[in-house]
């Protein structure tokens, strides 16, 4: 069935594609697509999106695109994260950005040169599709299109929220804001993250991520193995976000 791509230069990629799954009758076998429930759009609507598009999985550390490529593609995220990392002019890696299961990312609505590197953080499931592939099914479903834009509304405001972080907070309250987010409702991040790509998310140093994450785990508020981080005290985690 499905292979993980290996950690190679994204030009090489395309010689190397995972397997690709067609829309209908296997769905059930089809844990990660789930282009309706992205876009809330009825099935039908979500048949064309599954398509035009890919399901492609990548390991830690993969690079989907560098800074300089022409974009070409937009990716949905159904599982995992990816990061967009700009080197800085004191030349360190930041953070640009960072996308989650259900936001899209990528060139849109034109082809254009990627300003960043884009970085798989752990693991990555994304929907693949050719930028002008997505236009023209925006273009013909009015639907899809209040759905991106309810996508899009989504990914505005978590820049702002970072923005304001980086402002307000504490670096060791931006780790925190960073882990309550990536744990969602469910308290619970699985894998457990990498404490560099937490720490590049929260705009801090690997050094200060991981005496935070420890002292966490000292107090009792989180636990974590080789499998797992699991917040335990999800209140206790929100007073320290300051």
């Amino acid at each position: 069935m499905f292979r993980w791509r290996s950690g190679k230069p994204a030009g090489k990629r395309d010689a190397e594609c995972c397997h690709r799954l067609n829309g209908g009758n296997d769905d059930h076998q089809r844990p990660y697509r789930r282009p309706c429930r992205v876009f809330s759009c009825s099935p039908e609507e979500a048949a064309k999106v599954d398509a035009a598009t890919r399901l492609v999985h990548y390991h830690h550390k993969d690079i989907l695109a560098h800074q300089g490529d022409l974009g070409a593609k937009l990716w949905i995220v159904l599982e995992g994260r990816a990061q967009l990392q700009i080197i800085g002019i004191d030349g360190q890696t930041k953070l640009l950005a960072a996308h989650g299961p259900g936001e899209l990312f990528g060139a849109y609505p034109h082809e254009r040169v990627v300003i960043s590197d884009i970085v798989v953080q752990n693991r990555l499931s994304v929907l693949e599709i050719p930028t002008a592939k997505m236009t023209a099914l925006l273009q013909e479903d009015a639907r899809l299109g209040s759905g991106l834009s309810r996508i899009l509304g989504r990914q505005y405001n978590a820049v702002l929220d970072r923005m304001a972080a980086r402002i307000t907070l504490t670096a060791n309250g931006r780790v925190y804001a960073e882990l309550l987010h990536e744990a969602g409702e469910e308290g619970e991040i699985i894998p457990p993250p990498v404490i560099a790509a937490l720490a590049l998310s929260a705009q801090t140093t690997r050094e200060t991520g991981s005496r935070a994450i420890n002292a966490l785990e000292r107090r009792g508020i989180i636990r974590r193995d080789e499998q797992r981080l699991e917040i335990l005290s999800r209140g206790l985690l929100e007073e320290l976000v300051v």
